[in-house]
């Protein structure tokens, strides 16, 4: 019998969808693949005939239904599905219809409220992709617009909007730019981004290490024990490792009290940064809750 990983991959990914389709739904049919796949009945039965060969314990054939159902107390996965996949395939229409979810909209999302202008950011990303410089339009909240020659570097997102991280030669500063706000921009073929350009965004380029805890005052957060089964703590911290660049981002989006007497109050406050100190000389530390500079 040949390996799982052998086969092609066309039906690696229906063997996998049947699968997930028992895991997650409790049980699969020819249907699901002819209709998924667009494949006839036949070729739908010899990929579930293939799935048994490899894991006979994880369904068994209803013969009334003649729908193929987990063995919830046999079933032993075949492939390694991460959460982030599952969730990813879960908010998907057609695989929220086939588990049923579709009558309540599927898996809910907050909407997005801003999105950048698809030629905007494919401009972005191929100067980033070809080493090359952008003249922008931007509008800045304090300067309002202007003209300027970036080096753009990287792209992130903080969870409302997407940025771009460039060197801005005429402060000679390495900023965060959101691509919402650029009116223009046109890639500068005559002006390539050097490679020590990326090398010397030390903010880019350091990483630090966050230690989130249960927020202390118990008026936030009353069962800490809670918070840490929530968020899969390991004695009682919760550990990442994330850029300098963007980690004030990041803590303001999942509101973690970054104070160093935990002093924030109010629930929405669950995590606080308990080795606050790592945020020394983070330039971007005066976005994360608690360290505004706005006042």
């Amino acid at each position: 019998m040949k390996d799982i990983n052998e086969v092609p991959k066309n039906v690696h990914d229906r063997l996998e969808y049947i699968e997930f389709m028992l895991r997650f739904r409790g049980w699969v049919s020819r249907s699901d693949l002819t209709e998924r796949f667009e494949l006839g009945e036949a070729a739908a039965t010899r990929d579930i005939r293939l799935y048994r060969e490899h894991a006979e314990q994880n369904l068994a054939l209803n013969q009334k239904t003649k729908k193929y159902e987990i063995c919830e107390n046999k079933f032993k996965p075949l492939f390694a599905f991460s959460i982030q996949r599952a969730l990813s395939k879960l908010r998907t229409s057609k695989v929220a219809e086939s588990l049923g979810l579709s009558e309540f909209n599927g898996v809910l999302n907050p909407p997005r409220l801003a999105y950048p202008d698809v030629d905007v950011l494919s401009s972005v990303t191929r100067a980033i992709s070809s080493s090359r410089a952008l003249k922008v339009t931007y509008k800045a909240l304090v300067s309002g617009k202007s003209n300027k020659l970036l080096y753009p570097l990287a792209i992130f997102d903080n969870g409302i909007h997407w940025y771009l991280r460039a060197f801005d030669p005429s402060k000679k500063e390495y900023r965060s730019y959101v691509l919402t706000r650029f009116v223009s921009v046109e890639i500068d073929h005559d002006n390539p981004v050097k490679g020590e350009m990326k090398l010397s965004d030390h903010q880019w380029n350091r990483m630090v290490e966050l230690e989130l805890v249960p927020h202390p005052n118990k008026r936030n957060v009353r069962q800490p024990d809670t918070i840490a089964h929530d968020f899969n703590m390991e004695g009682g911290k919760l550990k990442l490792t994330v850029r300098a660049a963007v980690a004030g981002y990041w803590l303001r989006h999942w509101n973690v009290d970054c104070t160093e007497d935990h002093s924030l109050k109010g629930f929405h406050y669950q995590l606080w940064l308990c080795n606050h100190q790592t945020l020394y000389n983070v330039e971007s530390r005066s976005l994360a809750p608690g360290l505004s500079e706005y006042q």
